[in-house]
């Protein structure tokens, strides 16, 4: 008996520490910035709140405040607070999160074969820099790489993380893991192509796990896989289902997502039997489709910004291409937005990513008012390149809202997108880590 009450006194001693420390780090966090926004979404899928104070922290949220005054600034009961931001002829929400881009890509980028042989890692960084900033001047705080050659991206990475550069917080991928003989080959010579990429081409179950690792030994913090094997809707997916397995397995085991590449419904079918945890472009879904999406939890990611601009260009008649060329390109514009709109009626989750690259860097929110063209509503949309977003890359307890402990990731319009959702392509201010990046509203 006397045992127990020792046991249950220790407990307590325990829990009362716990709620002391908690108390100390925030009573004693080192508040850097207050701001006072008009209105504010702070969580995508509530309703928007009324005259907010935001209290930031060391680069996180430490506390919100709605329907709050306008302080005063040599009046704020903080200790000793650096910086007061005045949002309140604006709407503040937290910043956007893009899960498909190509920082290496944009329009007018020379032929895979040309990239590969002539331009230098140096080349790539360069342009992988200013595509990054763009892409967080625009407000998008967060986003994936979702594939690239060389060191260039990671380089980036590496250099955001550390302050040495602005840029969006990132994962990125590395080389795409496919087949031997696959769909992404580089249209170079056979004996030449492996000494660019071999790490990430596998064939079997064994191989495949290898070839995910080997991405993650250089780096890589999500994994993505092509399993389509060209751009119409019937073709089998390039590798089989314990091909796939494995590589989900390995994937998981190193604590990463894992994201298939498809357009073709047995491609797109097949990686969710294996339990991926989404697929990106998804043109050509089916009934067996929506049911995987729901049964295995897993994110859609249309990307319906490329498919408009391969619209634009298989009906640019100044275009010198086929005419074979220029309907399946069409049927992949309808085909995704048939399946966004299949999949937005049967309640699938759907996170934004546009495959920035078709589109210069920078003009990612496009989609956003695409995507209400389509039938999503304004706040399903935020909601997609927020919090469901976040969840796609396994953020979800660092961005995606606007709470207490999570990053100081904040994007301001002075329209709600709520009421016109193009004003989400002009922001006029975006923070970052609770650093402004971007300010046009005068202080």
């Amino acid at each position: 008996m006397k045992l127990l009450q020792i046991l249950f006194l220790i407990l307590a001693v325990l829990i009362q520490l716990q709620v002391v420390n908690a108390s100390e780090t925030s009573e004693t966090a080192q508040i850097n910035t207050v701001i006072y926004a008009g209105e504010a979404l702070l969580v995508p899928g509530q309703l928007p709140k009324k005259a907010v104070i935001i209290t930031i922290a060391d680069g996180r949220i430490l506390k919100t405040q709605s329907n709050q005054p306008k302080p005063v600034p040599s009046g704020l009961d903080t200790n000793n607070v650096p910086a007061f931001i005045d949002l309140s002829c604006c709407f503040v929400m937290p910043g956007f999160i893009d899960v498909q881009t190509h920082l290496q890509s944009g329009p007018g980028s020379p032929p895979w074969h040309v990239r590969m042989t002539e331009l230098t890692d140096a080349d790539f960084t360069l342009k992988v820099m200013i595509n990054a900033r763009n892409t967080l001047q625009a407000g998008f705080t967060s986003i994936r790489d979702m594939g690239h050659s060389g060191r260039s991206v990671f380089s980036v990475h590496d250099a955001i993380e550390k302050g040495r550069i602005e840029g969006p917080r990132m994962q990125v991928a590395g080389e795409v893991i496919r087949p031997t003989g696959g769909e992404l080959r580089s249209w170079l010579r056979p004996e030449i192509e492996p000494l660019y990429q071999v790490s990430a081409v596998c064939d079997g179950p064994y191989d495949c796990k290898r070839a995910v690792r080997a991405q993650a030994a250089q780096g890589a913090t999500t994994i993505k896989v092509v399993t389509k094997q060209d751009l119409g809707p019937h073709s089998t997916s390039q590798f089989d289902l314990m091909e796939l397995i494995a590589i989900r397995e390995a994937g998981h085991d190193l604590g990463l997502k894992v994201t298939a590449s498809a357009f073709s419904t047995p491609s797109i079918n097949l990686p969710l039997k294996a339990g991926f945890d989404g697929v990106v472009h998804g043109t050509y879904v089916d009934d067996e489709t929506l049911k995987l999406f729901h049964n295995k939890d897993a994110i859609y990611i249309p990307t319906l910004l490329a498919a408009r601009v391969v619209r634009e260009m298989a009906e640019n008649a100044a275009l010198s291409v086929s005419d074979a060329w220029r309907k399946e390109n069409m049927a992949i514009y309808h085909g995704m937005v048939g399946s966004f709109r299949r999949a937005l009626k049967a309640g699938v989750k759907i996170a934004f990513g546009t495959d920035a690259g078709w589109r210069p860097h920078g003009g990612n929110a496009e989609q956003m008012v695409q995507m209400v063209e389509l039938g999503m509503s304004p706040g399903e949309v935020l909601n997609s390149a927020t919090l469901t977003a976040a969840a796609a890359m396994g953020w979800d307890d660092k961005v995606g809202s606007l709470i207490a402990g999570k990053f100081a990731d904040i994007v301001a319009t002075r329209i709600s997108p709520l009421d016109d959702i193009n004003t989400v392509m002009s922001p006029v201010f975006v923070m970052k880590n609770g650093k402004t990046i971007r300010q046009e509203i005068p202080q």
